[in-house]
């Protein structure tokens, strides 16, 4: 299994956690104990982006699946006709066809923002905050595809 992690978003953290730090500090200095919560937050808020809620493509044998949560569903290499990079709305997106007669599933990723914007896909993962480029992600898909 291959698994490719979302970027941590530095610049989004660091400004936040600094002001909620120096807000709790303020808090605690004039003696209200709801100060301490405002410490911690930034900690947690850290330790869960690290973890268990930050998004992940993880290649299996049997297909790809965009980890945002346990009940993420797989999706079977047999079953997607083609991908490609596309951009929609300022964003990079990894858009999949899927062939011919397969079931769709309940819900695919991105399915009305691609055809919102006209774009003929059944589905889709944002890849512009994925650990490796959405060059090195498509290629990694046209592996398993052809595999």
């Amino acid at each position: 299994m291959t698994t490719v992690n979302a970027r941590f978003p530095w610049a989004l953290f660091l400004p936040l956690a600094g002001v909620t730090e120096v807000g709790g500090l303020l808090l605690l200095l004039s003696g209200r104990s709801i100060g301490w919560a405002a410490v911690a937050a930034p900690l947690v808020g850290f330790f869960a982006m690290r973890g268990p809620v930050r998004p992940r493509f993880e290649f299996l044998s049997d297909g790809v699946i965009f980890r945002r949560s346990g009940k993420s569903p797989l999706l079977p290499w047999d079953e997607i006709a083609a991908v490609a990079l596309v951009k929609a709305s300022g964003r990079t997106v990894l858009a999949y066809r899927l062939k011919p007669g397969v079931a769709v599933m309940k819900r695919h990723p991105g399915a009305g923002f691609l055809r919102a914007k006209g774009l003929d896909f059944d589905g889709g993962y944002f890849v512009d905050q994925m650990t490796e480029t959405p060059e090195e992600i498509l290629h990694r898909f046209e592996q398993h595809l052809r595999a």
